[in-house]
């Protein structure tokens, strides 16, 4: 029986038992065997660990309660890495429980049900954070207390054995607990910002990812929807500063293909009603190395003779303390935000728009009050990139917004750090670019969807340089030398993936890292760090001219400089008046195709036959879909019936949808791709490349396209039970023998005397690699 099963036995009908996985606990530097489990009620969460009188634990009566951890606000959770020396693959990892009372020490495998358990742990933590901010509501998880005796402590609760009795605890009834709304902020506590409070609906409306992440609660950051005035298409005109691919934000009033193809023309035509017109933007970053701010900060943020527009001001290293690591709120985050509110509404008004914090790295975006009225579509997200790929202490932070008819996007970074990690670096932005999503859209919005995007902050790339030349060249002003070195600037100029379609200003200052703290010297610590360009702001798309690039050395907090640029960025601004008459204009000429016209498309071919597919070997090819029809035709594709996807998991199709206008074509991508996920089936004949594709049309009739391919069965993707049993190649072996072999416990059945054969030690494809390894492979 799986430990689940067992687990979930032992603890009755009520609860819920989500997760289990075997660790070390380690107490007074003794590692003893427990079961972690994530266990659930009524949405409420905690950790129990059980000891088991036998091993493999085999029954529920072997179990026994020991300690119950809730996972609430009082719950600190904190993961370390393996020791240098230790770190090989699937190396365990330690994992600290905190609570105000008490300190469990578990040593996990590093494994992926590991990394689901400590993301759900994190996730319902913060889940109940939010919940503590908006409700009256107890911080303690009610139904643990009866597990142990301090009822209303944050803390884990040690349980005697004979006390866990799910027959005798576990049905009791307990009185209703009243939720009462509260508001979410107090205006008059908020850093300056004249805005009404979010409500509660959209402060728990925050995205899947937000690990480690911590959201402003003053920010104007509600959602504003198409409004009900009578206007049909006020909420399409809000949209034109979006890509035609983006459908409206989730909460927003439904439309029909009708309104989908007046967006459509509206923003064909979006030329004919909108004028350019620029604004100025303050874009900054200053990785500021735990330290608390200053008492001034206008050397960095108000050194232009006119206020900008629009603020975007990009920290890292705001708080290195392990609080700020394991999620919870940070003082230095207050007080950095009070000091940047203070400084920048010096001359102006400003409003804060939004602000988002992951660990060490915060995004605060400010704009002039008056241009408030033109803000819509605010959102944030945060990608996590540092320990295992979920741990904040490296990734991004992003806030993206709409002003007037123009969408922004702003980036805020922490990259990997070190001389020779360019490919982690690298990493790490591919990572952000990929996983950041604006979930208030359906389907989420992209960093690359917007019409301008601004990324900032300590990049970490460095300078291939010998120190005592890069020293030399700063001395004599030489930036240019230096550039040659500069890991970032190559990339760029050669073209790479990294920050591909990204502008970069050439700077004119000496380069930003690394100092000691409180002076103007660059590193004399015995690493002797050789100075770089750490601090990066870049942007891409149209419109926008770089003013300025400076560096602040005066700020001599840190152990980096902080840096800004301005900008003169161009915003399409819509004219009502014209607007309205191309608007009539529109509706007139549908009106006119939905009566005499209907879709029709026509496809090159309905059938794509792919040879001989090999494992990871990508095969592709390219379906024409022309609109013959006299108006725009939409079209996707869709499920087939009681089948989760359109296509089978090894199949890829781009565009899935997609909007074709009269007289065109789009080419639709094909794509067959076989991965360890998929190729068990396909060598054991369990399942062939074979596949219909449904392409519905709009108000149209369906089209479908055949996919049949010849996959070529590897020994890849085949278990060593299996391959034991095989004497010859995998191709030559019957296609119901496979099958058979394949089946879990096929090695039991085998009975090697009736069918005079043999089994293989190993199997053969192994032995081969290892046999051309010890033969050809270096001594060093």
């Amino acid at each position: 029986m799986d430990i689940t099963e067992i687990v979930q036995k032992k603890l009755g009908r009520e609860l819920h038992c989500k997760q289990v996985v075997q660790c070390m606990k380690i107490d007074d530097n003794k590692r003893l065997q427990r079961f972690a489990a994530l266990v659930e009620k009524n949405e409420e969460y905690g950790v129990f660990i059980f000891t088991s009188k036998q091993d493999p634990c085999q029954h529920c009566e072997d179990l026994s309660l020991e300690t119950v951890v809730a996972v609430d606000v009082g719950l600190r959770c904190q993961a370390e890495a393996p020791s240098r020396q230790d770190n090989q693959p699937g190396a365990d990892f330690h994992l600290h429980l905190k609570t105000t009372n008490h300190h469990v020490l578990l040593e996990m495998p590093r494994q992926d049900s590991t990394t689901e358990f400590l993301t759900e742990i994190i996730k319902h933590s913060k889940t109940k954070q939010v919940s503590s901010r908006c409700f009256s509501e107890s911080t303690w998880t009610q139904w643990l207390s009866r597990y142990g005796n301090n009822k209303g402590a944050h803390s884990a609760q040690r349980v005697s054995l004979e006390e866990f009795d799910p027959l005798r605890h576990m049905n009791l009834e307990q009185p209703d607990t009243v939720v009462r709304v509260t508001d979410c902020v107090d205006p008059a506590s908020s850093l300056g910002d004249n805005f009404a409070a979010v409500s509660v609906r959209d402060v728990l409306s925050v995205p899947n990812n937000t690990l480690h992440t911590s959201q402003s609660w003053d920010s104007l950051d509600k959602m504003l929807s198409p409004d009900d005035s009578g206007e049909p298409m006020e909420a399409i005109k809000k949209q034109l500063g979006i890509s035609s691919g983006i459908e409206l934000p989730v909460g927003s009033k439904p439309v029909s293909s009708r309104d989908k193809f007046l967006r459509q023309c509206l923003v064909q035509r979006e030329s004919e009603f909108t004028d350019v017109k620029h604004f100025t933007l303050f874009c900054g970053s200053w990785n500021v190395n735990g330290q608390a701010p200053p008492d001034s900060l206008n050397p960095w943020l108000l050194v232009d003779d006119e206020p900008p527009d629009i603020y975007a001001i990009g920290f890292q290293e705001l708080d290195l303390s392990k609080e700020a690591f394991i999620f919870m709120d940070s003082s230095k985050e207050a007080e950095w935000q009070d000091k940047l509110s203070k400084c920048v509404n010096t001359k102006v008004p400003y409003i804060k728009v939004k602000s988002i914090r992951l660990v060490g790295m915060l995004l605060v975006v400010y704009i002039q009050e008056k241009h408030v009225k033109h803000i819509s579509y605010i959102d944030f997200d945060s990608v996590a990139t540092g320990i295992m790929g979920i741990m904040g202490n490296k990734g991004g932070v992003s806030v993206r917004l709409t002003f007037h008819n123009t969408s922004l996007c702003f980036v805020n970074s922490h990259l990997a750090a070190h001389q020779d990690e360019i490919e982690r670096r690298n990493s790490d932005y591919k990572d952000i670019m990929s996983k950041m999503r604006f979930k208030q859209f359906d389907p989420p919005l992209e960093i690359s969807e917007h019409d301008i995007v601004f990324w900032c902050g300590d990049l970490n790339y460095r300078i291939d340089l010998p120190l005592d030349d890069v020293r030399s060249y700063i001395k004599k002003r030489t930036y240019e030398r230096l550039l040659q070195g500069d890991q970032l600037y190559r990339q760029m100029k050669n073209n790479s993936e990294a920050f591909k379609g990204f502008k970069e200003g050439i700077p004119d200052f000496d380069p930003t890292y690394k100092f000691d703290p409180g002076t103007d010297n660059y590193d004399s610590s015995e690493k002797n760090r050789i100075p770089a360009w750490c601090d990066r702001i870049l942007w891409s798309g149209s419109g926008v001219q770089q003013l300025r690039f400076s560096s602040h050395p005066q700020m001599k907090l840190s152990d980096h400089k902080p840096i800004s640029s301005l900008f003169k960025v161009g915003v399409r601004v819509i004219d009502q008046q014209r607007y309205k008459f191309v608007y009539e204009e529109v509706m007139k000429k549908l009106d006119r195709m939905e009566n005499e016209y209907l879709p029709q498309i026509k496809l090159d071919k309905t059938e794509c036959v792919f040879k001989d597919v090999k494992f990871l070997e990508v095969q592709s090819q390219t379906v024409t879909v022309a609109n013959v029809g006299q108006v725009p035709v939409e079209f996707e594709f869709v499920n087939k019936l009681n089948e989760p996807s359109f296509c089978r998991p090894w199949l890829k199709v781009t565009p899935s949808k997609s909007v074709i206008q009269e007289g065109q074509c789009c080419e639709v991508h094909v794509e067959v791709y076989v991965d360890k996920t998929t190729v068990s089936k396909l060598n054991s004949g369990q399942e062939k490349l074979e596949d219909i594709l449904v392409l519905h049309l709009i108000s149209g009739k369906d089209s479908f396209i055949t996919i049949t391919g010849n996959y070529l069965v590897s020994s890849f993707g085949s278990s060593i039970e299996a391959l034991i049993q095989m004497h010859g190649p995998i191709r030559e072996v019957p296609v119901a023998e496979l099958i058979e072999i394949e089946k879990p416990g096929s090695l039991s059945r085998v009975d090697i005397a009736q069918d005079g054969g043999r089994l293989y030690m190993v199997p053969k494809e192994i032995w081969k690699f290892a046999d051309f390894l010890c033969k050809n492979g270096s001594d060093k």
